[in-house]
């Protein structure tokens, strides 16, 4: 946790590490608050495990006349971009240039006498108008799109090069505040604050899928069994914070959604759901619910993939390699993996106030946070506890959900469909309901005619829960 007073120690509300590398430990960060500019930084990192970061300034940036609420940066031809959106409308795309803007000296000396000179000049490259609030931006992978989304309820895509506007979806549902872009290029996801999210076609720009609710079974957190009914998925708009972000993997396969909120009767239960590729596209059925005491509100994929762990049999995804992400909570930060059905990690009480947002390094060693009492804290982690990295990343179909099929008989709405990967998943026992939420005890196993192991007593404190 460097003690930099990033923005004046007013609240951050967004962070992003850049995917270009400039060194071994070293990473360009941006940072923007609730005041008016953004702010880029060089963090490095000493090779010894406890030796101190140092933090340096980098560029100061203005153009924004209001609080800005979330930046992002990306690549394109090798060169770099940065796109910011503020609480006015005001979207704008920033290019790294070498050159030295003619009015920026007179605009640093204005307004940021206190701050050294820019060692990076970034120039305005277009500026793009929503009606209201710019909520959250997504670049396209590997290309050259931006696609943003606001408090108007209108989605906008423009080509970054030349600010040509490429598609527009408009009615929206209420205040969107989300948006993640298909790695394989063929989906937009967004999600709302009143409870949906939507799946659209980032060719065409139509809506295939709107995703609220769910017929679910009987359903057993702990000791609480839950009705079988048709229940909403999502935190209604009581939930206050800045985004509800969803986040495919890089591997696009799985789709991952905070804001997960089952209600039964007196009781609420929290966490994100798992969505197979297909499913998320035809059905709208999660396959999988990830508990939490409290409401996560953003997920962030590691870029790297890693190799299976081979120690353990367990691999509920059928996935050939595992994906890590972390959730994000008002006051935590819970690692995950597609393999294992508990947390892998676990961060939390690192602030005072509410976390606001989060960003993976390209190489997965870092992990920054931000939050409303203005700092950042930044987590190192090691991947030698985690497994192999994997690379490249497989390649798979970008549309399996649209491969023509031999006709078969009808399923009932509550058969599981098959994902794309070919990798069967591992047996579940066959119940009406979920996996326990704290896993199963002795008793219940001795009653189904399983035999625990002595590992597998002590109960766990959170279990993924698979939907049959």
């Amino acid at each position: 946790l460097p003690q930099i007073s990033w923005h004046n120690r007013a609240s951050l509300l967004s962070i992003d590490i850049d995917e270009h590398d400039i060194g071994r430990g070293r990473y360009r960060i941006a940072t923007c608050s609730m005041e008016k500019e953004i702010r880029i930084w060089e963090i490095t990192f000493k090779e010894e495990k406890d030796a101190t970061s140092t933090v340096n300034f980098i560029s100061n940036i203005v153009g924004h006349h209001n609080s800005i609420n979330t930046i992002q940066f990306h690549s394109i031809n090798d060169e770099r971009y940065l796109a910011s959106g503020d609480s006015e409308g005001l979207l704008i795309i920033w290019r790294l240039t070498d050159k030295v803007p003619d009015s920026e000296e007179s605009l640093e000396s204005k307004e940021n006498a206190d701050l050294p000179p820019n060692k990076e000049h970034w120039v305005k490259l277009k500026a793009i108008r929503h009606d209201s609030d710019v909520t959250c931006v997504a670049w396209q992978p590997n290309g050259t799109r931006l696609a943003s989304i606001g408090r108007d309820n209108n989605l906008l895509v423009h080509d970054a090069t030349n600010g040509k506007r490429v598609l527009s979806v408009f009615n929206l549902r209420e205040f969107p505040n989300g948006i993640t872009w298909d790695p394989l290029g063929r989906y937009l996801i967004t999600q709302s604050t009143d409870r949906r999210m939507e799946v659209i076609d980032a060719v065409k720009g139509t809506k295939l899928q709107m995703i609220q609710s769910f017929d679910f079974p009987s359903l057993s957190f702990a000791s609480h069994i839950t009705d079988a009914k048709k229940t909403k998925l999502f935190y209604d708009d009581q939930m206050m914070s800045f985004k509800r972000l969803p986040s495919f993997s890089p591997c696009g396969q799985l789709l991952v959604v905070p804001c997960a909120h089952i209600e039964s009767r007196d009781k609420n239960f929290y966490g994100c759901y798992v969505f197979k590729r297909r499913d998320a596209v035809t059905s709208g059925k999660p396959s999988w619910i990830l508990p939490f005491s409290k409401a996560t509100f953003l997920v962030k994929m590691c870029p790297v993939l890693m190799a299976l762990d081979e120690n353990s049999t367990e691999n509920y995804s059928g996935l050939p390699h595992r994906v890590v992400w972390l959730a994000l909570t008002d006051q935590a930060l819970i690692f995950y993996d597609s393999q294992h059905s508990s947390p892998i990690a676990y961060v939390a009480d690192v602030h005072y106030l509410k976390l606001t947002d989060a960003s993976w390094s390209r190489d997965g060693s870092l992990v920054a946070v931000t939050s409303m009492e203005g700092y950042c804290s930044f987590l190192r982690l090691s991947f030698d506890q985690w497994g192999l990295k994997v690379s490249p990343i497989p390649s798979f179909e970008a549309t399996p959900e649209k491969k023509k099929k031999a006709p078969t008989k009808r399923q009932s709405s509550n058969a599981p469909l098959q994902s794309s990967p070919a990798p069967p998943t591992p047996k579940t026992p066959k119940t009406n309901s979920l996996l326990n939420f704290f896993g199963k005890n002795q008793q219940q196993k001795e009653i189904e005619g399983e035999t625990p192991s002595p590992s597998e007593r002590p109960k766990k404190r959170i279990k993924l829960i698979t939907l049959d």
